[in-house]
């Protein structure tokens, strides 16, 4: 009896370390809003920011390197329907890799280094809520993306290979992926550049996203953002040119302040079409999300675009909604 306590009590031990060398987590968020979409006139309910769920997890293999992992599935809430490329289950990302002490290498579906580190920090929504399109707004109407994006970036890349690091302040983390034809003539490239040192933050960003024609299809941007204690001020500037020879600039003035248990956010700019002689995007947002706990927020956005992607028509859109995240 002694000696199957004792066996019983090794056994655990060893379940206890092995099981603390290695971890896996699940994560998601339901998000949902009742609002108006830019370029349409309808009231609905609808997604405020992409509704998923997703695994990661990681692997300690000794020596400071661990394997990791991350899947992650995008839906419609309102309706349970896959987002976006319904036919992939995990089409927000799917990858995996090992991180050490010289950084962070992963393969498969995965954001654009110059997305993650650059363009999504620009925007105070993160690319959320109809500031950024969504509420079944058409393609391309969304403000913020438009303008931080250029109408040009990719956001994610299949069959890639992507790298980062950061260090003493300093970020930098670059990828390739596999030529897709036909879509793409060449293989993308995309990096970012960043350095953070106490209430300073700039980055830069550039993408070559591999389409190409009567010119090669590229977006480089610079953001700048200052925390002043009583508001973050933030400054965004963009340019390159599309397949097809166009050349985009874009601009974008950001705000961010507390304001009670919540956040005031607001935001200006807009992106050019500067071979057309056009305003593809150009408007403001304004909006306030109170975070009811660390996990559960409400929200209410107001977004006026009145760029030429629009159309003229229904330039104003709005979304009242609640976020949980787990």
């Amino acid at each position: 009896m002694k000696k199957s306590l004792l066996a019983l009590a090794a056994l655990t031990a060893f379940a206890g370390a092995a099981s603390a060398q290695s971890s896996v987590t699940l994560y998601g968020r339901v998000d949902l809003s009742i609002g108006k979409g830019i370029g349409v006139d309808s009231k609905s309910l609808g997604n405020g920011s992409g509704s998923r769920l997703g695994l990661r997890g990681s692997e300690d293999l000794g020596g400071g390197l661990s394997a990791i992992f991350n899947i992650e599935h995008r839906f419609d809430a309102d309706t349970g329907a896959g987002q976006g490329i319904t036919t992939r289950m995990w089409g927000a990302r799917s990858l995996v890799g090992l991180k050490g002490g010289f950084g962070q290498v992963v393969l498969g579906r995965e954001y654009s280094t110059a997305f993650l580190g650059n363009q999504l920090g620009a925007d105070p929504w993160g690319w959320d809520t109809v500031v950024n399109g969504t509420l079944d707004a058409p393609a391309g109407r969304g403000l913020n993306s438009s303008i931080t994006g250029g109408a040009i970036a990719k956001v994610r890349y299949d069959n890639s290979i992507t790298y980062n690091v950061a260090a003493g302040g300093f970020s930098f983390g670059i990828q390739t992926a596999e030529q897709s034809a036909p879509a793409m003539d060449s293989r993308p490239l995309n990096f970012a550049v960043g350095y953070a040192a106490g209430p300073l933050r700039a980055t830069f960003g550039y993408e070559k996203t591999g389409d190409a024609g009567t010119d090669t299809e590229k977006w480089m941007s610079f953001n700048l953002q200052y925390n002043l204690g009583f508001m973050k001020v933030g400054g965004f500037y963009g340019t390159g040119n599309t397949e097809t020879g166009n050349d985009h600039r874009s601009y974008m003035l950001t705000a961010t302040a507390p304001m009670g248990a919540g956040e005031f956010r607001f935001s200006y700019g807009k992106l050019t079409n500067k071979t057309a002689d056009v305003d593809a995007a150009k408007g403001f947002g304004v909006g306030y999300h109170y975070s009811m706990s660390k996990r559960t927020t409400l929200y209410a956005d107001l977004v006026r675009n009145t760029g030429a992607l629009v159309g003229g028509s229904n330039e104003t859109g709005y979304d009242v909604g609640i976020k949980h995240n787990f």
